[in-house]
């Protein structure tokens, strides 16, 4: 007797669920939802009730590279990518999944790019930057594709770029200035009203902020007719201190500040340490993060710098930092960039991996927007 035949959209939603949630890879989250309707509504509930662990995106890595990181990170290469098109492409950084591309070509058309789900938004082009115009006219001749390639430093955006209310906010050129764009604009505007150089930005809560070489942080209200970045009152522990700073998210949707400081040690040797600092945004002030107990922290200068619940991704540490160090290409480092981790508990930083490339990018990737 022929059993009956049955449709995959006819599945239970219990049992999608559960089989769903047992899935710890992004990509094979996605790739169910491209299977029928009933598939992408019960995986996009999975996908989004998640913070899923970070891809690390590596601009030169050799095929033999790539099978000693596939049993540690997850890792993203230009090689893997897939982008149709055949016109060069500079890969500049991430947000929210995407990758921030920039053509090598006039006009340097600018594009967020879901490496997951191939999907392609567009920004406006450099060439609509003053500075992008002034650059190119002084070199007339041949053109800094350097100083191209690395002039947006950060890009962030507002929630899912899926929905019609987008924002993207960007550091851009030497002196890291803010400037941000809506859909369907076609040049970008300026943020005006931060006094010094901008060391990070970040989207967290629902709210745009940045922080400047001094400490300062700004709320950043992004606005079509009246846009502004206020300075939040509030007296932070770090004002003024000249180490390296980063915005990042908690596992639970809070601001932190992170301090990367270098500190001479008692065999004149310069070491690495962190300071976290956490916003409550109830009393307005700020509270020292005393442990990582539990969760892992994902820190890069082009990337998305945010911490996750290590207990359920087995190859990352608990209670650890995970940070890009050596020359940052977005403030003019032309050296190799180190991947190391740093053990909260023991202070001790261990190196990963050292690219081979002088010239190699590395930076945090975290999934987020599920096709429509």
């Amino acid at each position: 007797m022929a059993l009956p035949s049955s449709s995959w959209s006819e599945f239970l939603p219990e049992l999608l669920n559960t089989v769903f949630h047992n899935l710890n890879d992004a990509r094979d989250i996605l790739n169910c939802a491209t299977v029928c309707s009933s598939w992408k509504d019960s995986s996009s509930a999975v996908y989004y009730s998640r913070t899923f662990s970070p891809f690390l995106f590596i601009s030169h890595l050799s095929s033999n590279e790539e099978i000693r990181f596939s049993d540690h990170f997850r890792v993203l290469s230009p090689g893997k990518l897939g982008f149709s098109g055949n016109q060069q492409a500079w890969v500049c950084g991430s947000t929210l999944g995407f990758l921030l591309t920039v053509s090598a070509s006039f006009p340097f058309e600018v594009h967020l790019r879901n490496p997951f789900t191939k999907s392609v938004t567009s920004l406006p082009p450099l060439i609509s930057f003053e500075d992008v115009q002034r650059l190119l006219q002084s070199q007339a001749i041949i053109p800094d594709s350097e100083a191209l390639k690395n002039f947006i430093k950060k890009a962030v955006s507002s929630t899912s770029l899926l929905d019609d209310e987008w924002v993207v906010l960007v550091i851009y050129n030497t002196d890291r200035k803010l400037a941000f764009c809506r859909r369907g604009d076609k040049q970008w505007t300026d943020l005006e009203s931060v006094a010094s150089s901008v060391d990070d930005i970040v989207f967290c809560n629902g709210v745009f902020f940045a922080i400047d070489r001094l400490g300062e942080i700004y709320h950043c209200e992004l606005s079509a007719n009246n846009p502004k970045a206020t300075p939040l009152c509030s007296t932070s522990p770090f004002r003024y201190d000249s180490c390296k700073k980063y915005l990042a998210e908690s596992d639970y949707d809070e601001l932190w500040v992170v301090l990367k400081k270098l500190e001479l040690n008692d065999d004149c040797d310069f070491e690495t340490s962190f300071e976290i600092y956490e916003f409550n945004r109830e009393t307005n002030e700020w509270t020292k993060v005393i442990s990582l107990r539990g969760k892992a922290l994902f820190l890069s200068p082009q990337g998305r710098c945010i911490a996750v619940l290590a207990g359920e991704r087995g190859f990352f540490k608990d209670n650890s930092v995970y940070f890009i160090d050596g020359d940052d290409p977005s403030v003019g480092g032309s050296g190799p960039q180190n991947l190391s981790v740093f053990e909260w508990e023991s202070k001790q930083i261990m190196k990963i991996y050292q690219p081979r490339s002088w010239n190699c990018q590395m930076f945090w990737v975290t999934p987020t927007d599920v096709p429509q």
